[in-house]
């Protein structure tokens, strides 16, 4: 499998996210200083909202890309062993994680969202269950609405093949929602809409695809040509 990281854009990222996680502590700390003092208390009010908006922003930085081992590097490791049929674009147009060979293209969205997932057929979303009540208020352990980030890379994905007349079977295009928590249970009895798997099933989820109708590797090398080597900053 060949790797390609846009390693200058997650390197400045990584830092934003480290710089925001420090403003957004001493935002918190200035408001509750100031909250013992009352001729600061409305001051110390919006400074307790501003830094709780920051603390926020920064757990959805630090998530995506201040983690270690860094996502892209989780993906690398547990996708080992495929066969150079396959390219891997970290932090690239157009989405973060791109996997494109024989099996097809994946878009590969890491969650790291806690307790039981599972899939309500009636309301068309994912469910949440036994996750910690603590970690859903202030560790970003909501799992919110995939459904929507799954559509949007989707378009993205078909999209971006458009604009370079990459003529890439739209059936052949596949979202998969990764859970990289260990202690994360994917419910077996769920029907999701789209792939949502374990980490430790991904590489038996791209093998499935490719036992089912494996594409000429002539057609993947002519895609991957034109995939976004210019994009790396």
């Amino acid at each position: 499998m060949y790797i390609y990281t846009n390693e200058k854009k997650l390197n400045k990222n990584k830092k934003i996210s480290r710089y925001l996680t420090a403003v957004s502590f001493g935002v918190l700390i200035a408001g509750a200083v100031a909250a013992f003092s009352p001729q600061y208390f409305t001051l110390s009010f919006l400074a307790l909202i501003l830094g709780i908006f920051l603390s926020q922003a920064s757990i959805a930085m630090t998530t995506r890309w201040g983690r270690e081992p860094s996502n892209n590097n989780i993906f690398n490791v547990k996708l080992k062993g495929l066969s150079d049929n396959f390219s891997i674009y970290h932090y690239m147009e157009p989405v973060d994680h791109l996997l494109v060979g024989t099996a097809g293209a994946f878009i590969l969205m890491p969650y790291f969202q806690g307790g039981t997932i599972g899939y309500d057929e009636n309301k068309k979303r994912w469910t949440q269950k036994k996750a910690s009540l603590f970690m859903k208020l202030f560790g970003q352990e909501s799992l919110g609405r995939p459904d929507l980030d799954t559509e949007s890379n989707l378009k993205k994905v078909i999209d971006y093949f458009n604009e370079r007349e990459i003529d890439f079977p739209q059936d052949k295009i596949h979202p998969v929602l990764v859970f990289i928590n260990p202690q994360t249970v994917i419910d077996p009895e769920a029907r999701f809409k789209y792939d949502t798997v374990s980490l430790d099933k991904l590489k038996d989820t791209i093998r499935r695809y490719a036992k089912a109708e494996r594409m000429d590797p002539e057609f993947i090398d002519k895609v991957t040509d034109q995939l976004p080597l210019d994009d790396i900053e």
